[in-house]
């Protein structure tokens, strides 16, 4: 391999590279977090409910302090609510209750 080919295949690499760095960019523009409609084991980092610290340990399912990321537009056809939402939920237990019944309903079809 001469320098020529050297040079074209590194200026290629830091092209593409540099194409690749955008994608999360634009693509996290299009989702959001959607709070209760998480199972037990996929919830996406650590909610707002205080039962765990990283992504995958949700015990349960539906808790609304847990959340997934969804594209937007589509969390409240799950049933899921934004963070606002799941913070007025979660400071009573009732409501956690009803919440989760209810996405539960949901889910079942």
């Amino acid at each position: 391999m001469n320098k020529h080919q050297l040079l074209s295949i590194a200026a290629a690499s830091v092209i593409a590279a540099g194409g690749l760095a955008a994608v999360p960019t634009a693509h996290a523009a299009t989702m959001e977090k959607c709070f209760g409609i998480a199972t037990a084991g996929h919830n996406d980092c650590a909610g707002i409910s205080g039962l765990h610290s990283c992504k995958g340990q949700a015990t349960a399912y539906y808790i609304p302090g847990d959340f997934r990321v969804v594209p937007t537009g589509t969390c409240e056809k799950m049933g899921g609510v934004n963070m606002a939402q799941a913070k007025a939920i979660m400071n009573k237990t009732s409501k956690v209750v009803a919440f989760e019944a209810k996405v539960q309903e949901k889910a079942k079809g």
